[in-house]
């Protein structure tokens, strides 16, 4: 194991040198992280890297069939055209003060496509996200590799492999998604998110063993170097992109302002100070080590890299607590090798998103799960990051069941005084409503189209039922099921309060299935369940009685 931890560290410091190496000195963020789409304040000036001046484009749009039909049955039409600096001319088109087209004209005159709809709003939905995780080398590799273990699980019903098997049917919706198709991709993301916490909710309510042995018939040496492999590829994965995403270069600027003494909350387009202060103090030290190279930004890089391999780690020894001796080691490996495996864990690291920070968050949580404070400290920690772990804390409160009110108590306090601590020492000048208005009230009021509630604001009705359901949920779990609980059973628990949460969201994303997957494996994973036991090979004093539960063993070398 030491010899384990040590190769990936090593992995992850030889990665994260070489990918800076080619970055230039340390420079000024740039003034904001919204897309660089601007006005083009006169029509016969050539924007840098143009050939043609925006009156010409304007010409161009208006020129286009599909334009032409929407001029004859709206007009007038007001057209503003915008620079995408460095790239292309957008050609918004208004009637009675509303955008109605947006026409892609080229750096030199190309007709690009016309966009209506919520196509119009959301360019990231245009299709050809993925970049390089479309590439066939990334997809097919790590799917296979997630599927090989769960082919290869003894000692499970096929629902259970199912169970986790099942994130890969959001690739039915990310292909969609990926090639523009956006109201087929929005519903059909749904299904499994409704089907996990179905059956999270079943495996949380109650401890159920199994009949049969876990056993992964994968050799011990074979999941250790498997998962060298995997993190290898991650991390290539992670440092190959030209482009770090609008996620990864808000929390790099707000480690910069950090570290200059400037404010987290300010007026910007494009938000990029939308969460919580141990957000951007989490990327502190690698904006230290890597700062600067603000379109590479190996800092965000190096923090996704980071937070990836820690969460590895987590994996790892909450197998070697669930399991005695090699067994928990074989089925920390397992657990570490089907997240590093999982096709939508890489798109996080593919763009170097802050997710990540999410799903460590919850893997800590229950390694320290008998620990109150040290729990109510990491719920803080998340809360003060993402705000929405707070939502676990009357989960993590009661912890593994049978928690005197002293217990809680503990949990409580160590809560909100690592909330309030974080906030009260990066609190600006406008105080908590000037945190409110740029963090939670933004993201409650902000306008988007990735979910059914936003294409369609006449399910408002049925997104409020799931609001609720999603409080309720998050109460009661603290409650029931009464007595103690299992590490398996706190996980299911965990797993359904975050996709109930994610149900009824305005906006929901592929980057957020690892905030599930960890504690979906462990829920499946991790259970109980009696084994069989050969009484000729025991001697009378070890004998076994019918149906005494044993560890499940995570398989034979």
């Amino acid at each position: 194991m030491r010899r384990l931890i040590l190769a990936v560290c090593s992995v992850a410091v030889l990665a994260c040198a070489l990918g800076p190496a080619t970055a230039s000195a340390a420079v000024g963020p740039p003034p904001d992280v919204a897309p660089p789409l601007v006005v083009a304040t006169s029509g016969n000036k050539f924007p840098l890297g143009f050939t043609i001046t925006p009156n010409r484009a304007i010409a161009l749009a208006k020129t286009v069939k599909k334009m032409q039909e929407i001029h004859r049955t709206h007009h007038p039409l007001r057209v503003v055209p915008y620079v995408w600096t460095l790239s292309h001319y957008e050609i918004y088109f208004y009637y009675k003060n509303k955008l109605i087209a947006d026409q892609f004209i080229g750096p030199s005159g190309q007709i690009g496509a016309t966009y209506t709809g919520p196509l119009m709003l959301g360019a990231y939905a245009r299709g050809g996200y993925g970049q390089t995780f479309d590439s066939p080398w990334v997809l097919i590799p790590f799917t296979a590799m997630f599927l090989l273990p769960l082919l290869l699980i003894r000692g499970r019903r096929w629902l259970d492999r199912f169970d986790i098997g099942v994130v890969l049917t959001f690739g039915v919706s990310y292909a969609l998604f990926d090639t523009g198709h956006l109201e087929p991709a929005v519903w059909s993301f749904y299904p499994p998110l409704i089907y996990l916490l179905v059956r999270m909710l079943i495996r949380g309510a109650r401890s159920r063993a199994r009949v049969g042995r876990l056993e992964c018939r994968l050799p011990t040496i074979v999941l250790a170097v498997g998962l060298l492999a995997l993190i290898a590829g991650r991390i290539a994965v992670t440092l190959i992109p030209p482009n770090v995403v609008d996620v990864g270069t808000a929390s790099a600027l707000g480690a910069y302002k950090i570290l200059h003494g400037q404010s987290l909350y300010f007026a910007s387009i494009g938000h990029p100070d939308t969460y919580g202060p141990l957000n951007y103090l989490a990327y502190v030290p690698f904006e230290l080590i890597w700062p600067g190279s603000w379109h590479y930004l190996p800092a965000a890089r190096a923090a996704a890299i980071t937070f990836d391999l820690l969460t590895i780690v987590g994996l790892i020894a909450i197998g070697a607590r669930l399991r005695p001796g090699r067994d928990g080691w074989r089925l920390g490996l397992l657990l570490a090798w089907l997240w590093a495996a999982c096709p939508f864990t890489v798109f996080g690291m593919e763009k170097s998103t802050n997710d990540g920070l999410v799903a460590l968050v919850v893997v800590l949580v229950l390694l320290v799960l008998t620990k109150p404070i040290k729990r109510g400290v990491l719920v803080g920690i998340g809360a003060a990051a993402k705000f929405f772990p707070a939502i676990l804390l009357p989960l993590v409160a009661v912890g593994p069941g049978n928690a005197d009110q002293r217990t809680v108590r503990k949990v409580l306090a160590a809560f909100v005084i690592t909330v309030g601590a974080s906030f009260a020492v990066f609190m600006p000048s406008g105080g908590v409503k000037e945190v409110w208005d740029h963090t939670i009230g933004y993201q409650l009021t902000r306008s988007d189209i990735f979910s059914i509630w936003a294409l369609h604001p006449g399910l408002a009705p049925i997104k409020l039922a799931l609001e609720g359901f999603a409080v309720i949920l998050a109460v009661a779990v603290a409650f029931r099921p009464r007595g103690s609980r299992s590490i398996a059973q706190v996980s299911a628990l965990a797993a359904a309060v975050i996709l109930a949460a994610q149900l009824p969201a305005m906006h929901w994303f592929y980057m957020y299935i690892p905030w599930s997957m960890p504690l979906v494996l462990i829920a499946v994973l991790g259970a109980e369940a009696p084994v069989e036991v050969d009484a000729e090979a025991l001697d009378d004093g070890d004998r076994v009685d019918p149906g005494e539960p044993e560890p499940v063993l995570a398989g034979t070398a």
